[in-house]
């Protein structure tokens, strides 16, 4: 993979809210629009955007509450809140036909926002996770947030604690998620650049109730790709298999070595399968 590439910080403003993102060009290319998942951010894609970015215009967004954008107001964190924050983004800048590409709670974002928006979808790619929930990944992932310290002494420590939840993903790689998911703060510690509200909700049952995906996904027409990592406890096989069953011109894939962070797990054969599927 070319590593000299470098994306373009941009933020737009939607309602209010600050919206950073990462474009990697090229412009005049077919566009292509990533969403990471409850804990990632926008460089999570790095990888990934590196090797498309030559061929397709690959944008890498902060959804709200994580990166380099804004928290939400009142901690509004609903799916109804993230799908107008799409809205309003794809049209200040000018996303009106492109590929969508959505993991973990960014796949539910997209499975959302198609519900309404499917016309502007070119291709849709859902990554490791559908309308119903495997309870044991859902609770292993409360679990984390519950138990994980609000700061460590040094970036080190970050990383001998994560690494140790992490058994699929490289060095380099988690290193570079924790530098964008962490920040050093006025004590000189190390902490989360999310909105910590994002835990309490987690951590109190007081998010916001999720839809109903399951009725968005015979409305969704374009060619939909779902990629579950062979050991994942996200993504049910039953749940998996429903939704290319649900959707009009679904299909499923499997990645091996990888559980739910399936790009960040096995990055060389989660970028095969989406060359199979968009080139």
């Amino acid at each position: 993979m070319a590593t000299s590439v470098q994306p373009k910080d941009k933020t737009v403003n939607v309602k209010g809210i600050n919206l950073h993102y990462l474009d990697w060009g090229t412009e005049g290319k077919p566009k292509v629009l990533l969403l990471h998942g409850l804990r990632g951010h926008s460089h999570s894609w790095d990888d990934v955007s590196t090797d498309f970015c030559q061929d397709y215009h690959v944008i890498a967004l902060d959804q709200r509450g994580r990166g380099e954008s804004d928290w939400a107001p009142g901690g509004d964190y609903s799916s109804e809140s993230f799908v107008a924050d799409l809205e309003g983004f794809c049209q200040a800048v000018g996303l009106d036909s492109f590929i969508m590409v959505g993991h973990s709670m960014g796949g539910r974002n997209s499975m959302a926002f198609a519900g309404k928006n499917a016309s502007k979808i070119q291709k849709l790619v859902i990554v490791d996770i559908g309308p119903d929930l495997d309870p044991k990944g859902s609770s292993r992932i409360t679990q984390e947030m519950i138990d994980v310290p609000e700061e460590f002494d040094t970036f080190e420590d970050v990383y001998a604690y994560q690494s140790k939840q992490n058994r699929f993903c490289s060095e380099p790689v988690l290193r570079r998620r924790l530098t964008y998911a962490t920040k050093q703060l006025p004590n000189g510690k190390f902490g989360w650049r999310y909105d910590l509200e994002i835990r309490e909700q987690r951590r109190n049952n007081t998010g916001s109730k999720q839809p109903d995906l399951w009725l968005n996904l015979p409305g969704i027409k374009c060619p939909v790709m779902i990629v579950r990592g062979s050991a994942t406890d996200t993504l049910g096989l039953a749940t998996a298999e429903k939704m290319v069953d649900t959707l009009p011109d679904g299909k499923l894939v499997h990645i091996d070595r990888a559980a739910h962070m399936v790009f960040e797990d096995n990055p060389e054969d989660f970028i095969r399968v989406l060359h199979d599927f968009l080139d």
